[in-house]
């Protein structure tokens, strides 16, 4: 699949589950929950939208991602009067990838250049007209739906009854640990390899990047597929499974894999790694 291609399927689904979510959450009764994850949302992201435009430097729309998680969790969590032990659980886990997430970008960000995507994108857009909206609804507006989507499993599992099906709950949270450790550790490796003066114009092909191309990438999307697990334990938590699916795809061939191997690709080395490692999914590497 093409970039081009990518992003029409990407836009078709942001379409689709734009108009299916809040059909579906009026059919279960959640409709307020879900219309309190996306005010909450949209706040964050017009408070960033604020900030981007003073500072003309939009990379700080990565540190709202985060936040974004946080808020739908929080607010619909606390909406409820009463709470089980698993919703406390993916309240904490949520949180805490939230703000790991939100401290680990803010240091890469704070008195750095702006993100090489946004210089590009803002370019572009201030030499037509009506840059300052559509960088907004590019930008800004996007990421705000995108992150809305993607939590749907949180609001299924703060908002709906629980059906009883426990064997979900160890299974989900063990998926889940086992993508933020991914997605921890291959960060941290990431920047003590750049940070290291030999490895300029060099691969990361050390730690976890020797059985995946993108283990950071792969520790998100399974993250997102263990809050989805959880959530089957729950009345219509099934339904949920667009969120997964859409960050999922976004990350296999929009904005995660394609937007790194671009940036690689020139390097010494690449087409052999390429060759020997997996793309996503870790696995012992080719001989």
């Amino acid at each position: 699949m093409t970039q081009k291609q990518a992003l029409k399927v990407y836009l078709l689904l942001m379409l689709v589950f734009l108009i299916f979510y809040p059909i579906l959450a009026s059919s279960y009764g959640i409709l307020s929950f879900v219309g309190a994850a996306l005010l909450g949302v949209m706040i964050s992201v017009h408070i960033f939208f604020v900030i981007g435009s003073l500072l003309k430097n939009h990379t700080f729309i990565d540190t709202a991602w985060g936040l974004s998680f946080i808020i739908v969790a929080q607010v619909t969590f606390w909406m409820q009067n009463t709470h089980t032990t698993i919703q406390w659980i993916v309240l904490a886990m949520v949180t805490a990838w939230g703000l790991r997430l939100f401290t680990h970008i803010m240091l890469r960000s704070v008195g750095k250049a702006e993100d090489p995507r946004y210089q590009q994108m803002r370019k572009q857009m201030e030499s037509g007209k009506h840059a300052l909206l559509i960088t907004y609804l590019r930008i800004y507006i996007a990421q705000g739906f995108l992150a809305w989507i993607i939590a749907a499993p949180i609001v299924f599992i703060n908002c709906s009854p629980q059906i009883g099906v426990f064997p979900y709950y160890p299974v989900g949270v063990a998926v889940w640990v086992i993508g933020f450790l991914f997605e921890i550790i291959g960060d941290q490796q990431l920047k003590t390899f750049l940070a290291a003066p030999q490895s300029q114009g060099q691969i990361m092909t050390g730690g976890l990047w020797q059985y995946s191309r993108h283990p950071n990438y792969f520790g998100e999307a399974s993250m997102w597929w263990g809050i989805f697990i959880i959530a089957l334990g729950f009345h219509g938590g099934w339904l949920a499974f667009f969120g997964p699916l859409l960050i999922s795809f976004l990350l296999l061939f929009v904005s995660g894999v394609p937007l790194a191997e671009n940036l690689i690709r020139v390097l010494p080395g690449f087409e052999d790694y390429r060759r020997k490692t997996s793309m996503f999914i870790p696995w012992l590497p080719k001989k």
